[in-house]
């Protein structure tokens, strides 16, 4: 039997010892100072495993605030990640949009660029055709009268 056994059976004749207070109820006079003595004795021959069984648990409570912090710590950093990836991605939405924008605009301005180039080759070549057509009727009248005035001759 181990020392803490011996403790735990003194404690059980103190008790068995005890006297009942009369009209107590279920209240017993008992030598209090051997009491305290047998805890104290009790305490300090806890067996060691009940002592390593705490510094387990004490060790638990550790690990496992540990563990918390890091979780927390990792949730946290994710969250932050997280949030620089929506910015990016608003930021490249915006970019894109803008991208758009500018190229509808190029777009349209390229049309319209190509349909003054039209106009302006139309004016062009009809104000051309308009001073040859000019220029073909003199050219036919030189001719009939160069030729009228060799048949005159």
């Amino acid at each position: 039997m181990n020392k803490i056994d011996e403790i735990l059976d003194e404690l059980d004749e103190v008790l068995d010892r005890a006297k009942p207070v009369p009209f107590g109820g279920h209240r017993y006079v008992a030598d209090v100072e051997r009491l305290r003595e047998l805890t104290n004795d009790a305490r300090l021959h806890l067996p060691q495993e009940i002592k390593q069984a705490r510094l387990i648990a004490f060790d638990e409570k550790r690990i496992l605030n540990e563990a918390k912090a890091k979780a927390e710590d990792i949730i946290s950093q994710a969250e932050k990640r997280a949030a620089a990836i929506v910015s990016q991605d608003s930021i490249i939405k915006e970019a894109k949009k803008k991208a758009y924008d500018i190229l509808a605009k190029a777009q349209a301005n390229a049309k319209d660029v190509k349909s003054a180039a039209d106009a302006y080759v139309d004016k062009i070549i009809n104000n051309t055709e308009k001073y040859l057509t000019i220029s073909l009727q003199e050219l036919k009248k030189t001719k009939s009268g160069i030729a009228e005035n060799r048949r005159r001759k």
